[in-house]
């Protein structure tokens, strides 16, 4: 059982040490990750039928209990929020499933947070999906597959995912916030994996 976790991508870890080795090469600008939960048994479940099983509304469920924990895991970090952003999926992936999950929990945190949810973060391309892919294949899979395309940014944005895994997907969505103009992203997901 992991007790510990990285203090800055909410890692497990095994060891008494109180960060991890990957995330110090992550950009200075994404500042933390936080996660409710470990992706594993009752969560894991549950989320896969959120996202392959079209069960929308146990994925509402799931962003209210993220967002009830929201306030406590971004810590003394919500003064400086200015929006909520939930990852994207791409348009075609958006058709097929009918719904984004990130954005059913995005939803729900800003609206316990009293955040505008601003919805300019979009997917250039149809990535395939990570979850039977290497370190570094998804890493290559989402580099630069992000864009802001609304107002620009400024102060910190609290982007949401379902499950953070490597941070490729946070990382790369990160990076097309900054440029947006965001000074600094905070990372807040449903769940955490402990390795890949």
């Amino acid at each position: 059982m992991f007790t510990r976790r990285c203090q800055r991508c909410d890692r497990p870890l095994t060891s008494d040490h109180s960060r991890c080795p990957d995330c110090s090469s992550w950009p200075p600008p994404l500042v933390q990750v936080r996660a409710l939960y470990l992706y594993e048994g009752p969560l894991r479940t549950a989320l896969h039928r959120v996202k392959y099983g079209g069960e929308r509304r146990r994925g509402e469920f799931l962003g209210e209990l993220l967002a009830s924990s929201a306030e406590v895991l971004v810590g003394n970090q919500c003064a400086a929020l200015r929006c909520v952003v939930p990852i994207p999926l791409h348009h075609t992936r958006l058709r097929e499933r009918g719904f984004n999950q990130s954005s059913l929990l995005a939803a729900a945190v800003a609206r316990k947070l009293a955040l505008p949810l601003e919805d300019g973060l979009v997917r250039l391309r149809a990535t395939a999906t990570q979850v039977s892919q290497d370190r570094a294949a998804r890493w290559e899979n989402v580099a630069g597959a992000f864009a802001w395309v609304g107002q620009p940014l400024e102060g910190t944005v609290l982007l949401v995912d379902d499950v953070v895994t490597t941070g490729a997907t946070v990382i790369a969505a990160s990076e097309a916030l900054i440029t947006a103009g965001a000074r600094a992203v905070i990372v807040l997901a449903l769940a955490r994996a402990a390795a890949v």
